[in-house]
C-alpha cells in the first residue's frame, strides 16, 4: 500500500466525521428550536389554531435560491415582480420564529369579527419593529397605555417591551378592527388562562405535514408551497345525500371559470340574511327552495347594450338630460341552481327579480344586466347572455361534493384593483376536488400552479422587489 493512499482515508474519514457532526449539530439546533416554539402559549379555550412552520419555508426558499440564483437577481430577469431579496425585510426588531401560530377564541365581540386569528411574538427592539411595520407594511402607528398600537384594515398588533400581541382578519371586517385593542391586551387571561401548543387539544397539529397547518372543530387543512405550485389538503364538514350524488358537469376547457357544488349550504345560508342594494333575502328561506346543486359557467365575454344618462345645456342654455345607448363588454356568466319555482316568487317578492323581462334588479348587480330563465331540468339559471345555456352533460368524474377549476389566462375582470391584477399575473391554473370520505364530510385537494415553474411558489406570491 502507497503512504499517500492511507492519507486520503484519513482525510476522507475526518471529511465524513466534520460533515456529520455539522449535520448532527444542524438537526439538534432545529430540534431545539421546533421544541421551543411549541412551547408557544395559546388559550384553553381556543376554538382553532393554525401553524406556519416559518423554519421549513425559510429552508426551501434557501434551497430555491441556490439552484436558481438568476431567477433572484433583477440584474438576470426580466420579471422583476417576481424577484425576492431579503434586504427589504431584514432587522425587522424581532427573532425570526420557528413556528408562528395563530388561534381563535370565542371572545365578547366574536360576531362583529368572526373571521379573526389571534397569536404573539417576541419582540426585541419594539422600536425598530414599529417602525419596520410602518414602513414596510404601512401600518398606521399610535402609543397608548396598552404599548405601541400598529393597525390596518386587517391587522392589529399591540406592541409591548419584550411581545407584540396581533390580530389579524384574513378578509375586511365591516367594523374597524382597533375595537379589538381590548380583547387583545386580555386574550390569554380572560379565556381561562393559557397552555402551551404541545400540551392543548390541538397537539397533533405539531406533527402535520405541511408548511401551513389548520385544524379546527369541523375542519383541517394543510398547505405546501414548493417550486411554481402550492398544493392544498384538507377535510371540511358538509352535509350530503349519497343517494342522491350526481356526476360532476362536463366543463368545457376553454372556460374561465368551472364550479360544481352538490349537497346542503346549511352552514352558510342557516339563520343569515343577506342585505345586497336595499334588497334583503334570507338565508333560511333560500334553503327551503335550494334543492341540492349549483354549477357556474364564466366562458369569457359578451357585449351588452347599455343606457348612459347625461345633462347638458341646450341652446337656451336649460340643463336637460340625454341618454345614450352604448355597448359594453361584460363576463360571459352562465349559473345555475337546482331549486323548486317557488325561488321566482320569492325573488320577485323581494324585489330582486324584475317583471316583464326576468332581469336581475339593477340596484343588486350594477354592473352588468342578469338574466334568469327557467331550464325543464329544473334548475334555475342566471345568465349574463341574452339566451340561457342548455344543461350540461355529466363527466366521467363521478362523486364530487365540489369542483372547482380557474383559468387566470382566461380570466378578465373589470375594475380590478391593481394589487389584484398583479396576483391574478403571478397564477395560471387552480384546481379544486372535493370527495366524500364519510357521513357529513369531505376531502379536499387542491392545486395552484404558478406563472414562473422555477421559482418558489411563496415568492411568487409575496412578489418582493430587489432594492
Amino acid at each position: 500500500m502507497y503512504p499517500h493512499m492511507g492519507l486520503a482515508k484519513r482525510i476522507f474519514f475526518v471529511a465524513t466525521g466534520l460533515i456529520l457532526l455539522i449535520a448532527a449539530v444542524c438537526w439538534g439546533y432545529w430540534t431545539f428550536r421546533q421544541y421551543r416554539a411549541n412551547q408557544t402559549p395559546i388559550p384553553r379555550d381556543a376554538t382553532s389554531v393554525v401553524r406556519i412552520h416559518v423554519d421549513g419555508l425559510i429552508r426551501d426558499i434557501a434551497w430555491n435560491a441556490l439552484w436558481n440564483s438568476a431567477a433572484y437577481d433583477r440584474d438576470t430577469t426580466e420579471q422583476s415582480s417576481t424577484t425576492f431579496s431579503l434586504k427589504k425585510w431584514k432587522q425587522p426588531g424581532i427573532p425570526i420564529p420557528a413556528n408562528l401560530f395563530l388561534y381563535q377564541v370565542n371572545h365578547p365581540l366574536s360576531a362583529q369579527f368572526p373571521d379573526v386569528y389571534f397569536g404573539s411574538l417576541a419582540v426585541d427592539d419594539s422600536a425598530r419593529f414599529s417602525a419596520w411595520l410602518h414602513d414596510n407594511l404601512g401600518m398606521a402607528i399610535s402609543n397608548s397605555e396598552r404599548g405601541t398600537v400598529a393597525y390596518s384594515e386587517q391587522a392589529l398588533i399591540i406592541i409591548q417591551p419584550n411581545r407584540a400581541l396581533f390580530a389579524l382578519s384574513p378578509s375586511k371586517p365591516k367594523v374597524d378592527l382597533i375595537r379589538l385593542a381590548d380583547v387583545l391586551t386580555n386574550v390569554l387571561q380572560q379565556f381561562g388562562g393559557d397552555v402551551a401548543v404541545s400540551k392543548s387539544d390541538f397537539r397533533e397539529i405539531i406533527h402535520d405535514d405541511g408548511q401551513v397547518n389548520g385544524r379546527g372543530t369541523h375542519h383541517q387543512f394543510s398547505i405546501n408551497f414548493k417550486k411554481g405550485l402550492l398544493t392544498f389538503v384538507g377535510q371540511h364538514n358538509m352535509e350530503y345525500a349519497p343517494n342522491q350524488l350526481k356526476s360532476t358537469p362536463h366543463f368545457a376547457s376553454s372556460n374561465a371559470l368551472s364550479l360544481w357544488v352538490q349537497g346542503s349550504l346549511t352552514a352558510f345560508l342557516s339563520g343569515r340574511q343577506f342585505d345586497i342594494g336595499g334588497h334583503a333575502l334570507h338565508g333560511d328561506t333560500l334553503l327551503h327552495h335550494y334543492k341540492g346543486n349549483i354549477a357556474l359557467e364564466w366562458k369569457g365575454t359578451v357585449i351588452q347594450q347599455d343606457t348612459i344618462v347625461n345633462f347638458d345645456y341646450d341652446d337656451n342654455f336649460e340643463l336637460v338630460e340625454t341618454q345614450e345607448i352604448v355597448d359594453k363588454s361584460v363576463p360571459e356568466i352562465y349559473c345555475s341552481v337546482l331549486a323548486d319555482t317557488g325561488l321566482t316568487g320569492y325573488l320577485r317578492a323581494q324585489g330582486v327579480l324584475e317583471t316583464p323581462g326576468n332581469t336581475i334588479n339593477r340596484e343588486v348587480v350594477p354592473l352588468f344586466r342578469l338574466g334568469v330563465s327557467r331550464l325543464p331540468s329544473g334548475y334555475m339559471q342566471f345568465h349574463t347572455a341574452n339566451e340561457p345555456l342548455a344543461p350540461l352533460a355529466p363527466s366521467n368524474r363521478s362523486g364530487e361534493l365540489l369542483y372547482l377549476r380557474v383559468d387566470f389566462n382566461q380570466l378578465q375582470l373589470p375594475d380590478v384593483p391593481t394589487d389584484l391584477v398583479r396576483y391574478m399575473q403571478l397564477v395560471d391554473l387552480l384546481e379544486l376536488s372535493g370527495q366524500p370520505t364519510s357521513a357529513n364530510e369531505v376531502a379536499i385537494h387542491g392545486t395552484l400552479r404558478m406563472k414562473d415553474p422555477r421559482l418558489h411558489s411563496l415568492v411568487q406570491l409575496l412578489g418582493l422587489p430587489n432594492e
